[in-house]
């Protein structure tokens, strides 16, 4: 599907969400789907309205589009709390399809500043899911724990830089430019291969998966090292 017919697509899903709910101040496109458009598996968009309505109506309206790729649609009602997990993966790369983006800017404005001890978690949180993944014997299902684990280690390597920053600004693209080097170069490193490469397209070195997870684990431990150390608060402990 060309660009333009995709686009077409989206606008037409806009107006059929507002047609069942005009109560919609913004309808925002948000993940693979905006950065990789190529290689995403599906579209997610968050829609942000004055008062909710049965879900299933929303549904209904993206589906009588019949969309080339399945549609996630998250609704929150003006005000609502996010978790910040989420709000930040939103952030990370978005389109704004309805609206001027005021809405989603204030979410931005109540996020809390991001800490090296986040991109600790992170990393932590990518070996876990590498160890379940070793321990599965579906091959679905082991393949998607591998993916999130390499991927795991990408948000811990954002993290980092975002808190080295001291910006609330999430996302990746506008994260590496405003590195120095050679962080610039590691950090469009970590998303080419961990990020795209290995998670969204999975052609990650299915005979040597630990060995490559652990090769990619001390260089992202690396990175967050550094990157603490050049604030000159250093905290770091063993992750």
């Amino acid at each position: 599907m060309r660009q333009s017919e995709y686009d077409e697509v989206m606008k037409r899903i806009c107006r059929r969400l507002l047609e069942y709910d005009p109560d919609i101040v913004e309808i925002v496109q948000f993940g693979s789907s905006v950065y990789a458009p190529d290689l995403c598996r599906d579209v997610d968009i968050l829609v942000i309205t004055r008062r909710l309505r049965d879900y299933e109506g929303y549904l209904d309206a993206v589906y009588s589009e019949d969309p080339p790729l399945g549609v996630d649609v998250i609704v929150v009602e003006v005000g609502k709390k996010l978790k910040e997990g989420f709000l930040r993966g939103v952030l990370g790369s978005f389109r704004i399809l309805y609206g001027d983006g005021r809405y989603l800017l204030e979410y931005a404005g109540r996020l809390g500043d991001p800490t090296f001890e986040e991109a600790r978690s992170s990393l932590r949180v990518a070996s876990m899911l590498l160890k379940l993944a070793l321990e599965t014997e579906n091959p679905l299902d082991r393949d998607r724990l591998i993916r999130e684990a390499f991927d795991a280690l990408f948000h811990a390597a954002r993290i980092a830089a975002m808190t080295y920053l001291s910006t609330e600004v999430s996302r990746w693209g506008v994260i590496r430019r405003m590195l120095p080097e050679p962080y610039r170069s590691e950090f469009r490193e970590f998303i080419h291969t961990l990020h795209i490469k290995y998670f969204y397209r999975g052609e990650y070195p299915e005979d040597a998966v630990v060995e490559e997870f652990e090769k990619w684990r001390k260089g992202v431990e690396e990175f967050i090292r550094a990157l603490e150390e050049r604030t000159g608060k250093s905290t770091s402990k063993n992750c």
